[in-house]
């Protein structure tokens, strides 16, 4: 179960990028494009148990989404959840543990040399970093809402990526 507290996330960041380093803020984000995998599993577990199980739809429709997202993230290299990190110099966007079935880190980019673009969708925010030399780009999901356990973490790395953006 993701950490919530921000010591706890700086941490776990520290954890993987180096005892040394030093890490201004981190959070939790998923992939934006898990959502569609997200529905997609959901419908077709959701219709699979209705047709033949004597399980409720609900039930099939939550285990489908959770394992559609899974399978999706995995094939594109990822952990269903990552971590953001943010150092003075870099934004590290890692995976969680994998049991060494993924890399660690799975993009990083220059702060300085970043551009940061963050979309309010209620309280979710998408957030897309890309390097404008490369042009490889990560598209996240994140959230700002209260009763979102990694909100925390969440608010503190879009202020720092906002600021930075400035």
């Amino acid at each position: 179960m993701p950490r919530s507290s921000e010591a706890d996330l700086i941490a776990e960041a520290r954890s993987i990028l180096g005892a040394d380093e030093e890490i201004l803020g981190a959070g939790y984000f998923g992939l934006a494009n898990l959502r569609d995998a997200m529905v997609a599993g959901g419908t077709t577990g959701g219709l699979a148990v209705a047709i033949g199980s004597d399980l409720s739809p609900g039930i099939g429709t939550l285990a489908g989404s959770l394992l559609a997202v899974r399978a999706s993230a995995e094939e594109q290299g990822v952990t269903v959840t990552l971590l953001v990190a943010i150092t003075p110099d870099t934004i590290h966007v890692l995976n969680q543990d994998t049991d060494g079935r993924l890399r660690t880190e799975v993009v990083s980019f220059r702060r300085d040399h970043v551009t940061v673009d963050i979309q309010k969708v209620g309280l979710s925010r998408h957030l897309t970093l890309t390097d404008p030399d490369s042009g490889v780009s990560i598209e996240l999901h994140g959230s700002v809402s209260w009763l979102a356990t990694q909100s925390t973490g969440d608010k503190v790395v879009l202020a720092l990526l906002q600021s930075s953006a400035e």
